[in-house]
């Protein structure tokens, strides 16, 4: 009886902390989701202009598919070495932490894998399958948030990823495509990324 009332102890403070920490997780994880989807976001908007004027040039797609990488590395070196020496990283900031980690080590890995069968197959729509996997990712990454936190927002960016990742699949092979993932990066990425960061308690 008494294992069992310590066991039922445990995972209340379990529960406990996973909603009273967030906000020690949101500012540095919003961080990253607005720098990512800013980058990312204002790079696809960019591709998409240079695609529909026709003014694309050799060093135009380098820079406008490297640079954005490139800043948002730096932005996320900068968020690591700001937030590693915070004290009260509890159970629930590293769940938190974790899911996002997570979506961010998923995309990495298959962002590698689609790059290489694009280039042996000589077929850009295998790269195309890259965001569409993106979005099914973070649509679960904030389901998780949202069985966590029950915040109504946080389902509805995980709704919004999903109905993103049918609605690119249904796009695939046309110059919407890039525009509306780059609505995508900046609704369901940056915006919410921002709500976080405003919603995390001010540093001591």
């Amino acid at each position: 009886m008494n294992e069992q009332m310590d066991s039922t102890r445990e995972d209340l403070a379990f529960l406990r902390a996973l909603v009273s920490e967030g906000g020690q997780a949101r500012g540095a994880v919003g961080s990253a989701l607005l720098a990512g989807g800013l980058c990312y976001g204002l790079q696809c908007l960019a591709q998409w202009v240079l695609l529909i004027d026709g003014a694309a040039t050799p060093l135009l797609d380098l820079a406008a598919g490297v640079l954005p990488t490139i800043i948002f590395l730096v932005v996320i070196t900068v968020i690591i070495r700001r937030d590693r020496h915070s004290s009260g990283h509890g159970v629930g900031t590293r769940a938190i932490n974790a899911a996002f980690g997570g979506a961010g080590v998923a995309a990495l890995v298959t962002s590698a894998i689609f790059g290489y069968l694009a280039v042996r197959q000589q077929s850009i729509t295998i790269w195309l399958f890259h965001p569409m996997m993106v979005c099914v990712v973070q649509g679960t990454v904030w389901y998780i948030a949202y069985a966590i936190r029950r915040q109504a927002w946080t389902g509805i960016v995980s709704v919004g990823w999903f109905a993103s990742a049918l609605v690119l699949t249904a796009l695939l092979d046309t110059h919407w495509f890039v525009l509306f993932l780059s609505a995508a990066l900046l609704g369901l990425m940056a915006l919410p990324g921002w709500v976080m960061m405003r919603a995390a308690p001010a540093r001591a």
